[in-house]
């Protein structure tokens, strides 16, 4: 009678199984499409004459992959003289996840849309909270910015914004 031994049919289980755990956190890895549309304000202070930079604060309400209903917050210093933004955003799912950002970008006067100003940015994701830990990712956004002056009490005008976004992200251990 001879006898059969089953050590061998252990090991391809063990390594496919294997295999399967280390390939999840690879997936979760990859770069996903990351973009959507929001509308909201943006405020500054009233410019005394010369100025030559503006530090603009926007809120905005939107939709998006990944993020679905959320809410932005975005802060940059506008360059009068160049046309050029510096500053940072925070992106809030509606779970209160967030993604932070740094911006830059560039305006230009828009022949076509009279009254608006178009910023051109590009944000760089710097960190997140929760399903967004440790996330990656670049991004380009377009934000509407209307130049009407709304005689707003107490030395700020808020000004009517609307855009989009457009890019990737990546989140470790994320489940998409």
């Amino acid at each position: 009678m001879t006898t059969i031994t089953r050590p061998w049919i252990h090991m391809p289980i063990a390594a496919m199984i294997l295999t399967a755990v280390l390939a999840i956190p690879a997936a979760a890895q990859q770069p996903v499409p990351f973009k959507g549309t929001f509308q909201g304000q943006d405020a500054h202070d009233v410019l005394p004459p010369g100025a030559t930079t503006v530090l603009l604060h926007g809120t905005a309400t939107g939709n998006g992959t990944q993020l679905g209903k959320f809410s932005m917050s975005r802060e940059v210093t506008g360059n009068l003289v160049t046309f050029t933004d510096a500053g940072s955003a925070e992106w809030i799912a509606a779970n209160g996840d967030r993604i932070y950002t740094t911006v830059f970008g560039y305006a230009e006067i828009l022949p076509d849309m009279p009254g608006f100003v178009r910023f051109t940015e590009t944000h760089t994701i710097t960190g997140g909270t929760g399903r967004f830990a440790g996330a990656q990712g670049t991004f380009g956004v377009e934000v509407f910015h209307k130049l009407e002056a709304n005689g707003v009490a107490g030395g700020v005008e808020t000004h009517d914004m609307f855009g989009s976004f457009h890019g990737t992200i990546t989140a470790p251990g994320a489940s998409y």
